[in-house]
């Protein structure tokens, strides 16, 4: 597999000079002679992202990204983004200068943006994150789980992906296949019996998802997926990155990302969890209200709840696992421990 990883980076090293030879049509700041270096800065699952380094003789632009999107199902959706750069999302995303289809590669070519200093994790320096996710919210927020809005009715529906994101068959054979694995079986032994209950009563637990206000999301929008266009972390400066997630769904699974992602590698203490979960709920309901939307708190606290514990149950307890399997650090008792206390709550075993 290895190999096979490393001779496709290879491939695509050799291509992406031909690439920018196409593309001095659409971006004419793009000559050879105005290329300085070129560095590739990731290589993982069928994408490649360059920093392409200009000289800024003539212009202003002296750094833009390309990024190489392989065609995958799971892919279609960013794609569709930069390909349509729809007017209305233009203060969420890079500026998009072009795309080519090429080598069996779709390539962006996208402004530089750089990554926002590291923090500690507190209501305070969660604002701006929080902020720019209300904004993107409001321009979508609906009752209804149908996307209206004509420049981004091609994004997913929560919908559409319920049935196989709740096939209970599927999750129990995950749970199965890690309980032979000598790496995990140890740890997962003890939570099997719960975690097998909670997968057993999970369309009648999770159905009022389907029914909660739906917006368009990022779907990923974990705090390193927020970007600036300058050194300015200003609302209007700020930009999202990897937007293979994008779909019309409920607004609390882009929270569960930004606040538990976060939390699951900063926070060690219940009680600071706690905290930062509510403040940065309270906040996001104070934006939108900003935005014309008011959102009942209770009803969203736990609306919330019940997000969070699907991702669990679905998603997140499985990419801990699987990380433990190889070898890595992991965070499965921080899920697991959050799961336990959901169901106080939110009684998921029925």
């Amino acid at each position: 597999m290895n190999c096979k990883h490393n001779n496709l980076t290879l491939f695509m090293e050799s291509k992406i000079r031909e690439v920018l030879t196409q593309a001095v049509n659409k971006v004419p700041v793009l000559s050879s002679k105005n290329i300085e270096d070129i560095c590739l800065i990731r290589a993982r699952k069928g994408k490649f992202i360059w920093q392409i380094f200009l000289s800024a003789k003539n212009t202003m632009l002296k750094c833009i990204f390309i990024k190489a999107i392989k065609p995958k199902k799971k892919n279609l959706p960013e794609i569709m983004l930069y390909g349509k750069n729809p007017q209305c999302l233009r203060f969420f995303i890079p500026t998009v200068y072009g795309v080519i289809k090429k080598y069996g590669f779709y390539w962006l070519l996208l402004e530089e943006l750089k990554q926002l200093p590291s923090v500690d994790i507190s209501l305070e320096n969660f604002k701006k994150p929080i902020e720019l996710m209300a904004s993107l919210h409001s321009k979508f927020y609906s009752n209804s789980s149908a996307v209206k809005n004509e420049q981004v009715n091609w994004a997913p529906c929560f919908k559409r992906e319920w049935q196989t994101k709740m096939n209970g068959f599927r999750l129990l054979m995950l749970l199965a296949k890690y309980m032979r694995c000598v790496k995990t079986m140890p740890i997962l032994k003890k939570d099997i019996v719960f975690l097998k209950a909670v997968v057993k009563n999970s369309k009648k637990t999770f159905s009022p998802i389907l029914y909660a206000p739906h917006s368009l999301i990022h779907g990923c929008f974990e705090y390193h997926h927020v970007c600036a266009i300058s050194d300015n972390i200003e609302l209007k400066e700020l930009r999202l990155i990897d937007w293979e997630n994008i779909a019309f769904s409920p607004v609390t699974l882009d929270l569960v990302y930004l606040i538990e992602k976060s939390v699951d590698c900063g926070i060690n203490d219940t009680v600071s969890i706690s905290k930062f979960r509510n403040e940065c709920l309270n906040y996001y309901c104070a934006v939108m209200k900003n935005y014309n939307t008011d959102i009942a708190r209770e009803k969203f606290q736990k609306l919330y709840n019940l997000t969070f514990a699907f991702k669990i149950i679905t998603q997140f307890i499985f990419e801990e696992l699987k990380k433990m399997k190889k070898g890595k650090s992991s965070n499965y008792n921080f899920y697991r421990d959050q799961l336990f206390a959901l169901d106080e709550s939110l009684n998921l075993t029925g």
